[in-house]
């Protein structure tokens, strides 16, 4: 069987840790599972937690699933790369040492303050559900554009449970000051403690554009790097902080877990975004403002009847429309009657329940998702490695 002739839109796109990654629509990827036992249990816990997704409102700083079965995640396709290729691409590296040198350009500071927000966000959501995401670093975190979500579910679990997948600078070991959160030179328990650690050295790579000490060298011997970091971080020796002084307190707080809970995180990473959403808001008032004095004092008095006179046909317009939108209005108010109404003739119970659109949208991509079940694909894709089933790479084929 040709499956590129069956299934001509499906494109395999990429090879994760645990499972394969295949495009089948312009808006929607599908996860895999590897064949090996490992890949199958981490796949089949991903499962679970989407599951525990879909029983609850959905977070929008979260990948959407539309559907998911034994085989197969169907998944909203976030086009672009992760945060930690995008961040990357700035980089300017020592050859040898793999030191960053010089980062070329950094995000604008209000993205990266939206960025922060949407993370905390996101694992606040979590924590709602009692839930900790286990591996936060910038791999698993994904980007459309300048739009960013949270993906990968694998080591997610409930709070107090083992941290299984602690990597530095991301995680840390405990010391003997921190008995209260698991047996010191472990990784502990999933908790706020671990969740604010991972968000805050994310909050670092986002501001600084390097990973904790990334910028230096730490040993003479390269691959004594790592270790040297672990070691650092257990003993909570942190780089010196000399950004932005909003952006960096929270840093540090979350460092020193200093939030009692991820929600309260959330509460101040809010807090940040909206200061400079207003800031910002009010900056361009104030330009509108000044720019709108400076023209009524260039504006001759000779114009000043034309400008009300387009005033005057500008409103008139406006109300035609208001007037417009209330008739259509009422039409679809009355057709909306007339269906009830013939419902109840015809024995139903005459309630009508409008989706949104937005509900609308993940319906249909809900039963694209099941229609491509049905006819097959999650079986014949998890049949074997991509290769064999007749797949040559295309990585990000819709990313423009």
């Amino acid at each position: 069987m040709d499956i590129q002739r069956q299934f001509p839109s499906v494109h395999w796109i990429w090879g994760g840790g645990i499972s394969f990654v295949y495009e089948v629509h312009p808006l929607i990827v599908v996860k895999v599972p590897k064949s090996g036992e490992f890949e199958r249990k981490q796949f089949r816990k991903e499962l679970e937690i989407y599951r525990i997704f879909s029983q609850n409102r959905s977070c929008p700083s979260i990948v959407q699933c539309f559907f998911f079965s034994e085989n197969g995640i169907f998944l909203e396709y976030m086009r672009d790369k992760s945060l930690s290729s995008r961040i990357q691409e700035n980089h300017i590296r020592d050859q040898q040492t793999m030191v960053v040198t010089k980062v070329e350009k950094l995000e604008p500071l209000p993205l990266r303050k939206e960025w922060m927000n949407d993370l905390a966000q996101a694992v606040a959501f979590l924590e709602s559900l009692n839930l900790a995401h286990g591996d936060l670093r910038p791999e698993n975190i994904l980007l459309d554009r300048n739009r960013l979500k949270l993906s990968d579910f694998d080591c997610t679990g409930e709070i107090g449970t083992n941290y299984e997948a602690c990597m530095a600078p991301y995680g840390r070991i405990l010391n003997s000051s921190e008995k209260d959160q698991g047996e010191s030179g472990t990784f502990g328990f999933l908790s706020p403690r671990t969740e604010q650690f991972a968000l805050g050295s994310l909050y670092y790579f986002i501001n600084y554009g390097f990973e904790v000490y990334g910028d230096r060298c730490l040993t003479e011997d390269p691959y004594e790097h790592g270790p040297k970091v672990v070691d650092l971080l257990q003993n909570m020796e942190f780089p010196k902080l000399d950004g932005d002084p909003l952006v960096d307190n929270i840093i540090d707080k979350c460092w020193h877990n200093k939030y009692v809970t991820v929600s309260e995180l959330a509460v101040h990473t809010k807090k940040l975004l909206n200061e400079s959403t207003n800031t910002a808001g009010n900056n361009r008032v104030g330009s509108r403002e000044e720019g709108r004095r400076e023209e009524e004092v260039r504006t001759p008095i000779k114009d000043i009847s034309i400008i009300r006179y387009r005033m005057i046909i500008c409103r008139i317009i406006h109300e035609l429309w208001c007037g417009l939108g209330n008739w259509w209005k009422f039409l679809l108010q009355r057709t909306n009657h007339e269906v009830t109404d013939t419902g109840r003739a015809n024995g139903d119970s005459g309630v009508k329940v409008d989706q949104t659109p937005l509900e609308e949208e993940f319906a249909s991509k809900k039963a694209f998702c099941q229609d491509l079940e049905r006819r097959g694909l999650l079986h014949v894709l998890s049949s074997g490695e991509p290769e064999q089933i007749g797949f040559t790479f295309d990585w990000y084929r819709h990313s423009l």
